[in-house]
């Protein structure tokens, strides 16, 4: 993959990586070293809730915590409220509001979205690649 072009992984693809014993920290460390790895605190926290173990939380806390992080601030909650609006106007049924964000965080920075997930294939204005 391009690492000129800044991502966002989703956390599907965090927990695909380490459901698998793929250590997803050495493979995104290359575009980390090179400022194109970006999180959102959405992300952050579907991934890091779904840890059992209080060392496995800590080294994806620490991970996370040299990601630039994307902020939620109030204008872009509003840029997240009028494209959920939108979408659910035009192409039919409601999607997860964490989707959104998420999409919506990639967007603002200009980032290819890294995810599996189908919720993100229509959203206009947002680059997705299915994986790394």
């Amino acid at each position: 993959m391009d690492l000129s072009e800044p991502i966002l992984v989703d956390s599907a693809v965090y927990i695909e990586h380490l459901r698998a014993g793929i250590d997803i920290r050495q493979v995104l460390m290359p575009f980390l070293a090179n400022g194109m790895l970006f999180n959102c605190g959405v992300v952050r926290s579907e991934v890091i809730r779904g840890f059992k173990f209080p060392r496995m939380k800590a080294e994806m806390t620490t991970f996370f915590n040299i990601i630039p992080e994307v902020p939620t601030n109030a204008k872009m909650w509003q840029q997240v409220t009028e494209l959920a609006w939108k979408l659910d106007r035009s192409t039919g049924g409601n999607r997860p509001l964490t989707d959104i964000i998420i999409a919506q965080c990639a967007m603002h920075i200009g980032a290819v979205l890294i995810s599996p997930d189908k919720h993100f294939q229509d959203i206009p204005g947002l680059k997705l690649r299915e994986s790394l």
